[in-house]
């Protein structure tokens, strides 16, 4: 089997929204495969974006509230939004990723949810078998190509469904009626201007309801207020800024909405862990 070549990452950034039906929002935000060392080691991570994981060594764990995880190599596992863990390597481990971002899944819900890693299956799972493939396509290119990103966009859809039947009754809570609901055309404004100022009443005239009509529908939908769902879409934003370029915490505390660097870095410290700059620092490191 060919191998991922040492060192090449294969960034993929966007803004396309694909939808499954109405019942779920996926962005893909990179798609690739990179080699993780020891220097992986002991990290704290929580991030705003869903991730999956698939390893051709062995060596690489995660771990959650004192449990830990072995990251097999040639199994196919997933990592929530929002959970935080810490992960860890020995030795030198080929590692395929892809990160994604689950709009409409709202913080509160995903961490009352999904509290855990999940695990797809290895070498019997058809699905772990397509990411492998995916990923082995992935080695030799620089950029994915359009057909890669259409396949990360399904196998990512698919890993939530599986994501969803392991969660029983409450994988539902993560399937959000939102678009039943109408309220997608709304977020998708909202998300193309997190540098503006948002209110209430402006997102209800968006919507064509009252203000106490839209504070129901984001509540049945995402599991939290209008401002709410607002603030925790701005600090993905800016997790993804500092992810992916090099703009200043000030540009970013202004692209995505905040008065001032001082709101930000409060606002994104209590989501994060950390302040922009530390965590930016570590997830580059």
């Amino acid at each position: 089997m060919p191998s991922i070549q040492p060192n090449v990452l294969f960034p993929l950034s966007g803004s396309s929204t694909a939808a499954l039906g109405d019942r779920l929002r996926l962005r893909l935000l990179h798609l690739g495969g990179t080699l993780i060392e020891s220097r992986w080691g002991g990290h704290d991570y929580i991030a705003p974006h869903w991730r999956v994981y698939l390893n051709l060594d062995d060596g690489a764990w995660a771990e959650v509230q004192g449990a830990k995880t072995p990251l097999r190599a040639g199994r196919l596992y997933v990592i929530p939004a929002w959970l935080h863990w810490v992960g860890g390597c020995r030795g030198r481990v080929r590692h395929l990723n892809a990160l994604f971002d689950l709009p409409t899944a709202g913080r509160d819900i995903v961490s009352t949810t999904a509290t855990g890693i999940f695990d797809l299956g290895g070498a019997t799972s058809p699905l772990a078998v397509r990411w492998m493939e995916l990923g082995v396509s992935l080695a030799h290119r620089v950029m994915p190509t359009a057909s890669q990103v259409a396949q990360g966009y399904e196998l990512a859809y698919a890993a939530m469904a599986v994501v969803c039947a392991q969660l029983g009754p409450v994988g539902e809570r993560l399937l959000s009626p939102m678009g039943r609901a109408g309220l997608y055309p709304v977020l998708a404004i909202v998300e193309q201007h997190l540098s503006e100022s948002q209110s209430v009443a402006s997102l209800s005239r968006l919507a064509a309801c009252s203000p106490a009509e839209l504070h129901r529908q984001f509540l049945a939908g995402v599991g939290v207020s209008p401002m709410r769902w607002v603030r925790t879409r701005r600090v993905a934003l800016a997790a993804d800024l500092l992810r992916t370029t090099d703009l200043s915490i000030e540009a970013i505390a202004t692209r995505t909405g905040f008065a001032d660097r001082v709101r930000f870095s409060k606002v994104f410290a209590q989501h994060m862990g950390l302040g922009p700059a530390a965590w930016r620092k570590r997830e580059l490191s």
